[in-house]
C-alpha cells in the first residue's frame, strides 16, 4: 500500500502538471491577445487603460506598456469625446454590448477610424473593448455619400430624376428629384402613384412602352405629360434601360425622368416666335431670299419664288439669278459682296423668253455670324417694272406734250402762209373772171382748174389747222353753252386724216334737236378724242366705229361711242380707269386717257358705262347734263 508520502508526491507532481499546462496555455492566450487582427483594450469605467494588446497599441502610436495608466479619451479625435464618454457611460450602465464609431486623433493626414465593441465585466470595474478599423469603409462609406449628394444635387440642377422598376415585384425606388418632379412623397413610391400622375391622354402610351421594355428588353425614349390634382401641367422624358440575367429575362428596369416643362415652353414660344416672324417675313410685298455662306438659298418668303419660280427653291445658288452665264462673273453678285461685309445696292433686268421684261431694284445686306467667322445674305428683291414703265410712259407723255406744244406753234406758223396762198389763188381766179382775154389764151386753160384746187385744198388745210388749234387750246375752266355734236364731229374730221384710219368705216346718227349742255368745250373735245382713238385701236385690221347722240331722258344727253374690235377680258375692263393702266406697248399710249375721261365726266356730273366682250367690240356710252334752260 502506497504511503501518505507516495500520494502526497503524486498529488504534488499532478498540481505541478496542471500549473504547466497553465502556464502554457496563458502563454498561449496572451500570444493570441497580442497577435489578434483586431486592438484589444481592458479599460475601467473612466476610460483609464488597464490592458492593450500589440495592435490596440498600434492603432494609438503608442507602446503597450505606455498605454496602462492612461486614458484612451486622450487617443480620440476631439471633436468625437462626447460621443465616446457617451459610449462608455452606456456601457457600464446597461451591462449590455455597447458599439460606435470614432476617430482617433491621429498626427498623419489620412484619419484613422475604427469602431468599438465593449461590454463590461460581472463585477462592474472594468470592460473589455474590441477596435476594429474601419478606415476604408468609413472612406468608402463618405466617398458613396459624396458620390449620392452629388447625384441629388445634379439631379435637382438638370431636373432628372432616377429609378428602378422590378417586374416580378412590381417594387419601385425613386430618387427625391423623381419624387419632387412627380410632386409625391417618400410613402408613396409605388407603381400605382406613378401612374395616376400620368396624363389621361398619354396613359396608353406610357403603359404599353413600358410593358414591350419589359417583354422584349430594349431601351426606350419617351416624351409624356404629367397632371396633377390641383390641375399643373409638366412635361418628362424618360430615357429607360432594361437589365437582363444571363437567360437574357429582365429583372429590373432602370430610368430617369427628367422635366422638360420649361424646354417644351420654349419650343412653342420659338415656334410661336418663328411664325410670327415667318409672318411678318411672308406679309412684305417685296421678295426676300437668305443665302447661306456658300451662296445657296437657305429661305425665302412668298414673293421670292412669284419672281423667280425656280431660281430662289432651297439649295439654289445665287449665280443662278445674277451672272447665270459664268461663274467667273461672282466679284459683281450683290449675294457674294454681302457676304464680305458689303451692303449692295443695285438694279437688275430680267428678259427671259416668253415673258416681258422685268425690272428689280437689289438691297443685298450681310447677316453678320454671332462669332464673327461667315456671314450670311439677306437679299431684297423689289419688282420695279410697274413704275419704270409709268416712268417710260411719262417720258413719252412729256415727249407727245412737247411735241403737241410744237405742232400748235407750227399749225399758227402755216396758218399765216395758206392763207396767203389762198388769198393769191382767188385773186387770180377773179383776174381770169374780169379779164376774158386771158380765157382766149389756149396756154392758160388750164389755170382756172389748177387754181380752184389750190384755193380748195388750202381752206381744206387751214380747215384741219383750226381744228388741231381748237382741240389743243388750253381749258381756262369756263363752263359755257357746248353743242357735243358740233364737238363730235371737230374730232372726227381731225382723225380722219390720221394715217391708218382710212380703212376703219366711221358711221355716225348724231340727233339733229340735241339740246346743249354746260360744260368746258376743251374737256369735252378730249373725252370725244380719247372714246375715239381707243375705238380706233381696238380694230386691227379693217372694221367700223358707230358714234350716236341721243337724249336719254329729260335731264340727259346720251353718247354712244361702239366699235368692232376684240373687246376686252373681264380682268381688263376692272382696271381700264386706273392711271398708267395700258395694254399698249411702250410708246403707243401712257394709261392715262381713260383716266382723264372718267375724271373729266364726273367733272361733269355725268356718268360713263362700258360693255365689252371678247371678240364682239366695245361700246362706251357717255352721259352728260343737260342746262336746266335746256330742259323741257
Amino acid at each position: 500500500m502506497p504511503t501518505q508520502q507516495t500520494t502526497a508526491e503524486a498529488q504534488i507532481e499532478e498540481l505541478r502538471c496542471r500549473l504547466e499546462r497553465l502556464e502554457a496555455s496563458r502563454d498561449r492566450y496572451a500570444q493570441l491577445y497580442d497577435q489578434a487582427p483586431v486592438g484589444y483594450f481592458t479599460l475601467d469605467d473612466a476610460g483609464g487603460i488597464r490592458l492593450a494588446n500589440r495592435l490596440g497599441a498600434k492603432f494609438l502610436g503608442v507602446e503597450s506598456s505606455a498605454l496602462i495608466g492612461r486614458n484612451f479619451s486622450q487617443f480620440v479625435a476631439a471633436d468625437a469625446r462626447l460621443a465616446f464618454a457617451e459610449f462608455l457611460r452606456r456601457v457600464f450602465a446597461d451591462q449590455s454590448k455597447q458599439t460606435c464609431r470614432l476617430r482617433l486623433a491621429q498626427p498623419s493626414p489620412n484619419p484613422l477610424y475604427v469602431r468599438i465593441e465593449a461590454l463590461a465585466s460581472e463585477a462592474g470595474g472594468e470592460c473589455l473593448a474590441v477596435l476594429v478599423d474601419i478606415s476604408e469603409k468609413q472612406r468608402a462609406e463618405q466617398a458613396l455619400a459624396e458620390s449620392e449628394y452629388n447625384l441629388a444635387k445634379a439631379q435637382s440642377m438638370t431636373h432628372v430624376g432616377s429609378w428602378s422598376f422590378d417586374p416580378e415585384s412590381g417594387e419601385v425606388q425613386a430618387s427625391a428629384e423623381l419624387l419632387r418632379i412627380l410632386h409625391l412623397r417618400p410613402e408613396e413610391t409605388t407603381q400605382e402613384a406613378f401612374a395616376r400622375v400620368v396624363h389621361p391622354e398619354d396613359y396608353d402610351s406610357v403603359m404599353e412602352h413600358l410593358r414591350l421594355g419589359v417583354e422584349q428588353g430594349k431601351t426606350y425614349e419617351i416624351e409624356h405629360r404629367l397632371l396633377f390634382d390641383d390641375g399643373g401641367l409638366r412635361w418628362v422624358y424618360s430615357i429607360v434601360e432594361p437589365a437582363l440575367n444571363i437567360a437574357g429575362k429582365v429583372i429590373k428596369l432602370y430610368g430617369t425622368t427628367q422635366d422638360i416643362t420649361q424646354r417644351k415652353q420654349a419650343e412653342v414660344d420659338l415656334r410661336n416666335k418663328t411664325n410670327e416672324l415667318q409672318t411678318i417675313f411672308d406679309s412684305i410685298g417685296d421678295g426676300i431670299s437668305v443665302y447661306d455662306h456658300d451662296g445657296r438659298i437657305q429661305h425665302h418668303n412668298l414673293i421670292s419664288p412669284r419672281i423667280f419660280p425656280q431660281e430662289t427653291l432651297p439649295g439654289k445658288s445665287c449665280q443662278d439669278i445674277f451672272h447665270p452665264e459664268s461663274a467667273a462673273e461672282s466679284h459683281d453678285c450683290p449675294v457674294e459682296r454681302a457676304l464680305q461685309g458689303e451692303r449692295v445696292d443695285t438694279c437688275l433686268v430680267s428678259a427671259n423668253e416668253g415673258q416681258p421684261t422685268r425690272y428689280l431694284d437689289i438691297t443685298a445686306t450681310p447677316i453678320r455670324d454671332t462669332l464673327g467667322e461667315k456671314n450670311r445674305a439677306l437679299v431684297f428683291f423689289r419688282d420695279v417694272s410697274e413704275k419704270r414703265l409709268q416712268e417710260m410712259h411719262l417720258i413719252q407723255t412729256e415727249k407727245m406734250s412737247s411735241i403737241g406744244v410744237l405742232a400748235t406753234g407750227i399749225a399758227h406758223e402755216i396758218n399765216n402762209p395758206l392763207t396767203s396762198v389762198a388769198g393769191c389763188a382767188e385773186a387770180l381766179l377773179r383776174r381770169f373772171r374780169d379779164e376774158p382775154i386771158l380765157k382766149e389764151d389756149v396756154r392758160l386753160d388750164v389755170f382756172p382748174h389748177y387754181l380752184e384746187v389750190i384755193v380748195r385744198e388750202s381752206y381744206r388745210c387751214k380747215d384741219i389747222i383750226d381744228h388741231l388749234l381748237s382741240f389743243s387750246r388750253k381749258s381756262d375752266g369756263t363752263t359755257v353753252k357746248v353743242d357735243i355734236n358740233r364737238v363730235l364731229r371737230e374730232v372726227i374730221e381731225l382723225l380722219r386724216y390720221q394715217p391708218g384710219y382710212q380703212k376703219i368705216q366711221v358711221i355716225t346718227d348724231l340727233r339733229g334737236d340735241l339740246p346743249r349742255i354746260s360744260g368746258d368745250p376743251s374737256g369735252l373735245r378730249q373725252v370725244c378724242m380719247n372714246l375715239l382713238v381707243n375705238a380706233h385701236q381696238a380694230i386691227a385690221e379693217q372694221g367700223r366705229v358707230e358714234v350716236r347722240t341721243s337724249r336719254e331722258d329729260d335731264t340727259r344727253i346720251a353718247v354712244v361711242i361702239s366699235d368692232t374690235g376684240s373687246g376686252m377680258e373681264p380682268q381688263i375692263r376692272e382696271k381700264i380707269w386706273e392711271p398708267f393702266f395700258t395694254t399698249k406697248e411702250v410708246g403707243q399710249g401712257v394709261g392715262l386717257g381713260l383716266a382723264l375721261t372718267y375724271n373729266i365726266i364726273k367733272r361733269h356730273g355725268g356718268e360713263i358705262r362700258l360693255e365689252s366682250r371678247v371678240g364682239a367690240g366695245s361700246q362706251f356710252t357717255v352721259l352728260l347734263p343737260i342746262g336746266r334752260e335746256e330742259q323741257l
